[in-house]
């Protein structure tokens, strides 16, 4: 049969299957080629000789800020809510009130999760600069671990462009500061869209001379359970080592999952923060955390104190020869993100 045999019904019937399979193949191959791949250890700051800064009683806050899209009247789809992003006027209400909170924080240090710098949810705005020029003098690194091309999801709403990760400020200056890529196991093309998990860690010197690493973490949330405990066996032979090497250890974050002793279990259809299991370390290392207060909202509905899923996910892993003198959320209500922060002292032995 010749192409003359062949109706003008045909040729618009293949037309209708052919184009969008072109264009769909033509932005999986674009999105492919532009997918973060970062390296498995990414030196982001290193000097020759540090300085010795760091007093012997420190502060630490640590706070998800819900990249400045997630407060309290927020939903979120992909945890069960309608929403895909809040307003652009709500983004820079929160931003501002977030920045106002940090500049009143005493902290010695700021360990942030979600910050966005340039993403289409929250409008491009470079959160981590705003927040850098709102503080205090000192120093601040940041880390990605969310830099995706296109978000297709969802369909007629989709995500867009996100460029986002970890930011660690401090009174005083590290010597040496290194993204860690946790293991990914995310099968593509899922890959290309979804986080890269990665914790950034500073290294600064004790008046004493030894080393204080401080590591700022942000681990899974949606997996089956094999990525979170690659991800949980990779940190603790890391800080395992810089303990056995003569460190002092400080770990914080968004760890997704609770700490072993929590014993209350909220969990929708989309989330369940598992519990850290408790063989991973010796009793002699430390989980700090406030008992009184949880420090995460479930986002499949705006905030009601009442009737809302509350969790504790944020909290602190310490090495034997750092002592605990108090750790205490900030109960800000989920204002202004899914998170409260959590502030913690530190006396280092």
């Amino acid at each position: 049969m010749t192409a003359k045999h062949f109706s003008p019904l045909f040729y618009t019937a293949v037309a209708v299957v052919a184009l969008p399979l072109a264009a769909a193949l033509l932005f999986f191959a674009v999105a492919t080629i532009f997918a973060y791949r970062p390296v498995p250890q990414e030196v982001l700051y290193s000097k020759l000789q540090p300085q010795r800064c760091l007093p012997g009683r420190i502060a630490v806050t640590s706070w998800n800020i819900g990249y400045c899209g997630l407060g309290k009247d927020a939903d979120f789809f992909y945890d069960g809510g309608k929403q895909v992003r809040s307003s652009k006027g709500e983004v820079l209400k929160n931003l501002e009130r977030i920045e106002a909170f940090l500049r009143t924080d005493m902290s010695d240090f700021l360990l942030l999760q979600e910050v966005d710098v340039g993403s289409k949810r929250s409008y491009s705005i470079d959160e981590q600069r705003s927040i850098a020029d709102s503080q205090r003098d000192g120093s601040h690194f940041f880390a990605y671990n969310y830099k995706a091309w296109f978000v297709p999801i969802p369909v007629f709403r989709p995500i867009g462009r996100v460029r986002a990760g970890l930011a660690t400020f401090g009174r005083c200056a590290p010597y040496h500061v290194v993204r860690y890529a946790y293991p990914d196991a995310t099968p593509y093309p899922q890959r290309i869209f979804q986080l890269k998990r990665c914790f950034l860690a500073c290294r600064y010197t004790a008046q004493n001379g030894r080393d204080l690493v401080l590591v700022n973490t942000h681990n899974s949330a949606y997996d089956s359970g094999e990525q979170r405990a690659d991800e949980m066996e990779m940190l603790r032979d890391f800080v395992m080592e810089e303990y056995e090497n003569g460190s002092y250890v400080i770990v914080g974050g968004d760890w997704n999952q609770t700490p072993p002793g929590y014993e209350k279990r909220a969990t929708t259809k989309q989330y369940t923060p598992h519990a850290v299991d408790s063989t991973l370390f010796t009793r002699e290392w430390q989980w700090a955390y406030d008992r009184t207060a949880e420090t995460m909202r479930f986002t499949n509905r705006p905030y009601d104190e009442k009737e809302s899923l509350t969790s504790v996910v944020d909290f602190f892993l310490v090495s034997p020869n750092v002592e605990v003198v108090e750790v205490a959320v900030r109960k800000l209500g989920f204002e202004h993100s899914d998170h409260n922060p959590v502030t913690a002292t530190f006396e280092l032995k």
